[in-house]
């Protein structure tokens, strides 16, 4: 049977762009498995005029200067801009994973079965105690960025 630990939503905006937001919850016993979902919207940002100037900032402070001009001139070969929100685990022992992953929706699964434990996560018991859950901010770009993260597990 799954108990929910954790259900959450959060508005975000350019400003919270570089910064994370940790969720800490309380395992009473130990569990079989823990279950997340993790979705934000939107995606990209398809405001072609305010992209621009955006794009045209990025390529003078991130390119060579030797491709700067030619970057310039294709700007919009980097058009749709895109959110990015990634996350990482850590069980009361230490780190037990990430999903630095770019889809918008995910869901990742934790248990002993290295088979059954999602690409990025540490499989191995479930233990009580303090567990912390991290959505690292990399970029907002459009003006209010949504996201919902739900986190279950299984009894024993």
């Amino acid at each position: 049977m799954h108990k929910g630990i954790i259900a959450v939503e959060g508005k975000l905006t350019p400003l919270s762009s570089k910064t994370h937001i940790t969720y800490q919850f309380h395992l009473e016993h130990p569990l079989s498995s823990l279950e997340i979902d993790f979705r934000y919207a939107p995606k990209q940002f398809l405001d072609r005029e305010a992209s621009q100037p955006l794009i045209l900032e990025a390529i003078e402070t991130y390119s060579d200067p030797a491709w700067v001009e030619l970057h310039k001139k294709q700007w919009d070969n980097f058009y749709p801009l895109q959110n990015l929100l990634t996350l990482s685990l850590d069980s009361p022992s230490g780190f037990r994973g990430s999903a630095h992953r770019h889809a918008p929706e995910q869901q990742h699964m934790i248990c002993p079965d290295g088979s059954k434990t999602s690409p990025g996560f540490i499989a191995g018991d479930i233990p009580s105690g303090v567990w912390k859950i991290t959505i690292s901010v990399h970029c907002v770009v459009t003006p209010d960025c949504r996201y919902e993260l739900f986190v279950r597990g299984t009894g024993r």
